[in-house]
């Protein structure tokens, strides 16, 4: 899946690879199979008109247990 990004503050519209088409709103993103990408739109990235990324994956390796144990700093109240 590649993630598809509006840069534009209006909708834009393109031919997927095939028969279908993506309508993306103003600063709208997307997910679309890569094998949909069509010369359309990599001509648009070059062109700055949308942004090509893959989604972010989750990053699973900062454990729940640091952010449990962690307790809020405190300060002295002053008189």
């Amino acid at each position: 899946m590649i993630e598809i990004r509006n840069l534009q503050f209006q909708p834009l519209t393109f031919n997927l690879a095939g028969d279908r088409t993506l309508h993306l709103g103003p600063r709208e993103r997307t997910s679309i199979p890569q094998k949909d990408i069509s010369p359309e739109i990599t001509l648009a990235e070059k062109r700055g008109l949308v942004g090509l990324s893959k989604p972010e994956e989750k990053n699973s390796s900062v454990s729940d247990e640091t952010a449990e144990t962690t307790e809020p700093k405190t300060t002295k109240r002053r008189k």
